[in-house]
């Protein structure tokens, strides 16, 4: 996405959480308003919300189903008001919301041999991680390797995050995906 196409998507993922929280009704993007091909291709997105730098709510679709500027429109309102993390964004809030935009490529699954093979492969590349084992699924951002950089922590958490053991990693079933993000956000623009 080119500069005009990044800004346009953050302002959509505001006027979305505005509207919802001071109209009472969603942003519903129309082609008339917005022409341009590249938000009508279906994408994985996430919608991360900061508030004076923590995390405030992140929802998102890692699979494309959306035309992309519908997602970010409906991820920014999950965000906002559904991350089961929180309790709903409030109007006081609204002026000191962060947002970044996370659009996602398509997930492959990786193979491996045993967890030490996992984690060197992880470890490399820093991918974004999907797990998902017996009925459960997590995700982590790419970007949550800035705050859990050691392979090993980053994997307990998010097997916690899934509700599953570390132990599972190395069981039959077990499904690793890795996935990049193009990521931007309100500070960078």
């Amino acid at each position: 996405m080119n500069e005009q196409q990044r800004h346009q998507l953050l302002i959509v993922a505001r006027e979305s959480i505005r509207m919802r929280l001071l109209d009472a009704r969603d942003l519903k993007p129309t082609r008339a308003e917005f022409p341009d091909d590249a938000y009508w291709v279906e994408q994985g997105v996430f919608v991360t919300l900061t508030e004076d730098g923590e995390l405030r709510g992140c929802i998102g679709t890692i699979l494309p189903v959306l035309p992309l500027i519908a997602a970010v429109a409906e991820n920014a309102v999950c965000a906002a008001f559904r991350d089961p993390r929180f309790e709903p964004v409030e109007e006081s809030e609204f002026a000191r919301l962060a947002i970044e935009i996370s659009l996602l490529s398509v997930p492959h699954e990786v193979t491996f041999t045993s967890v030490p093979e996992l984690m060197a492969k992880l470890s490399g590349e820093r991918p974004g991680v999907i797990l998902q084992y017996g009925g459960r699924q997590a995700t982590f951002l790419p970007q949550v390797w800035e705050q859990l950089p050691d392979v090993s922590a980053f994997l307990d958490a998010l097997c916690r995050k899934a509700g599953l053991p570390w132990s599972c990693l190395s069981k039959d079933g077990m499904n690793v995906l890795t996935y990049t993000v193009e990521a931007f956000s309100e500070k960078e623009l």
